[in-house]
């Protein structure tokens, strides 16, 4: 049976197959809760990072806390969202796919789900960390956000970042939502469109 690594460099390089052949295998549902505190565990790092930096959020919240000391909170949240918003994920997929009778699976779709909604955010991931890295290092947060505010190269870098990201997110929802269901096209690409809308924002209330 294929390991965790290859499930997950497979989501990358051959998302269709990689989702098809986790369907077969009796540790799908493990394999999917190990992607999802994979990137779980690396945005909590990250976010004790941007705390002990000091950093401020960059857009406002919708939670009622200091903005001065939100990443120190999300230390303790951004993990859970990660869990919730793939449970949800995937009970909306499940509700709206309506697959026929005897084929696809709850337990199928979440875990080819797992894999499709930890692999993008390793892209914001990385963007983020670099920051933290950034500010741990002395860099200032303001200097950079005034840099990131204006046409440039660091805005349009900023601004690509995250539209690819949510892009591959999409892509692998819709695949992800295919393979589990095992529905058609059109319906895998209505149910993936809605349901990555609905795990976006999500992550748009809680995560910074």
């Amino acid at each position: 049976m294929a390991s965790f690594w290859r499930y997950f460099g497979g989501t990358v390089v051959r998302p269709a197959r990689t989702f098809a052949a986790l369907q077969a295998d009796s540790r799908q549902v493990a394999m999917g809760v190990r992607a999802v505190l994979f990137i779980g565990v690396l945005y909590t790092i990250t976010v004790a990072m941007l705390a002990a930096a000091g950093a401020l959020i960059t857009a406002p919240a919708f939670l009622v806390l200091p903005p001065e000391n939100y990443y120190f909170y999300e230390i303790f949240f951004a993990g859970p969202v990660f869990f919730l918003g793939w449970i949800m994920a995937a009970g909306l997929a499940r509700l709206l796919g309506r697959p026929r009778r005897g084929t696809g699976s709850f337990e199928g779709t979440l875990a080819a789900l797992g894999f499709a909604v930890s692999v993008p955010f390793l892209i914001t991931w990385v963007a983020e960390t670099a920051f933290s890295v950034f500010l741990l290092l002395g860099g200032s947060q303001q200097a950079f956000m005034e840099l990131s505010a204006q046409p440039g190269a660091v805005q349009t870098l900023v601004i690509a970042y995250q539209l690819v990201a949510a892009a591959w997110l999409l892509v692998l929802m819709i695949l992800a939502v295919r393979a589990g269901l095992k529905t058609g096209r059109g319906r895998a690409v209505l149910v993936g469109v809605l349901t990555t809308l609905v795990f976006l924002g999500l992550m748009v209330v809680f995560i910074r």
